[in-house]
């Protein structure tokens, strides 16, 4: 194998490795969107955000299969080198100190992206749950159920309605 197959190779995964990221930064807005649109409960938005999030998902799926298969054509070339190598393992295995240094640089930067994204994913998660707690608890306030903290002996939850008189006349 040449020198220049070699390093096209190197040129290929940054690549990928650069639109991950851009991806990830992506997913990040997105996530800040949703964010704010689960503050003020603006569902038409949030619905047209989820079929963004998952083109953005797939992408992200596409682009991570491609990054592990040039890092199986690399591995040909280096055998320290496997496709669930860790990035910073990978920058020391570039064969020039500039590719190297790119290597590291975009490690850092995927690294904190894919943090915020998770973050955002979290808070996100969360003011959902709590929305869906509202939800429930006023359903239940109106129909005068109760959905108990305990499940039942058969692992179902454990529901209580509110006695109310009956008048059969």
């Amino acid at each position: 194998m040449t020198q220049a197959s070699g390093n096209a190779r190197w040129a290929e995964l940054v690549q990928t490795l650069n639109e991950l990221n851009k991806t990830y930064h992506d997913v990040c807005e997105l996530g800040r969107k949703k964010h704010k649109a689960l503050i003020v409960i603006d569902l038409k938005s949030i619905e047209a955000m989820n079929s963004e999030e998952a083109r953005l998902t797939q992408a992200i799926r596409k682009l991570e299969a491609e990054r592990q298969k040039q890092l199986i054509r690399l591995a040909v070339e280096n055998r320290a080198i496997t496709k669930d190598t860790r990035m910073s393992d990978l920058a020391k295995a570039a064969p020039t100190p500039q590719l190297r240094m790119l290597l590291e640089k975009l490690h850092q930067a995927l690294d904190a992206s894919t943090k915020e994204a998770a973050q955002l994913h979290e808070n996100n998660r969360l003011l959902i749950e709590g929305a869906l707690s509202a939800v429930t608890y006023h359903l239940n306030r109106l129909g005068g159920m109760h959905v108990e903290n305990a499940y039942g002996s058969k692992g179902q939850e454990v529901v209580t309605h509110a006695k109310r008189l009956e008048f059969d006349a």
